[in-house]
């Protein structure tokens, strides 16, 4: 480290800012490869990823962002000065687009640490490691998605006054829908319930032991709010 510090004291005292033109055939091999790597890691992301919000839309970033770095470090390597004005550009920029998933986070600095691997010729050992991570992670998958059953998103929406049991409140309605998904759930999670006057209106996430237990539960849950509107979607269809 103390290395580099000195070397670049040299080169900024003598004036040697920059360190030698892009060569062209070696950065378009290296995105080609970024392509390549970003198009697997977009491919993965749709298969294996178990976030619940709109897929398709969310991997096309994946692609761009990981191109975008790789001309940025592409560039900047080639010059002292503008590694350094990189500090300062970067200082000002905010990524400000919410990130509602973790595991999409993830996937963006994935796709980020291919194009800067890529952009400073680091092919092999960046190569190497994304294919290595994406492994892992789809073997882990695997694993989790048989732990854990068919994971699936219910909605319920229900008039109250018109299912014929006066005095039925949205408390008394989230806890007759809970008390009938959790008895064929290894977990249920709530993710949004909504009240509007006599209108009720919940989403819930199953980790069903059994998908052929769909069946009883909307069963089950018509027969105390006959009136209610069910839909069930499995998650990895959310795409």
């Amino acid at each position: 480290m103390g290395d580099y510090f000195t070397d670049l004291a040299e080169h900024l005292s003598s004036g040697e800012t920059v360190l030698g033109p892009l060569d062209l055939g070696r950065v378009l091999i290296n995105l080609a490869l970024v392509l390549l790597l970003s198009q697997v890691l977009t491919w993965h992301y749709l298969r294996y990823s178990i976030v619940l919000s709109n897929k398709r839309k969310f991997a096309r970033n994946l692609i761009f962002m990981a191109c975008t770095t790789m001309l940025v470090i592409s560039v900047v390597k080639t010059s002292i000065a503008l590694s350094l004005g990189l500090v300062g550009a970067l200082s000002i920029i905010r990524f400000r687009t919410p990130i509602k998933e973790p595991e999409e986070l993830s996937y963006l600095f994935l796709s980020v640490a291919i194009g800067i691997g890529l952009g400073a010729d680091q092919i092999a050992s960046t190569t190497v490691m994304v294919l290595v991570i994406l492994a892992y992670l789809a073997l882990q998958s695997k694993s989790a998605a048989k732990a854990l059953g068919a994971r699936t998103l219910m909605h319920i929406n229900v008039d109250l006054e018109a299912t014929g049991q006066s005095g039925l409140t949205p408390e008394g309605a989230l806890d007759l829908v809970l008390g009938e998904a959790r008895k064929d759930s290894r977990r249920v999670d709530l993710r949004r319930v909504d009240s509007h006057d006599t209108v009720f209106d919940a989403n819930l996430i199953l980790d069903l032991a059994d998908a052929s237990k769909i069946g009883p539960m909307i069963s089950r849950v018509r027969s105390t709010l006959p009136t209610a509107s069910i839909t069930i979607v499995e998650s990895s269809s959310l795409d």
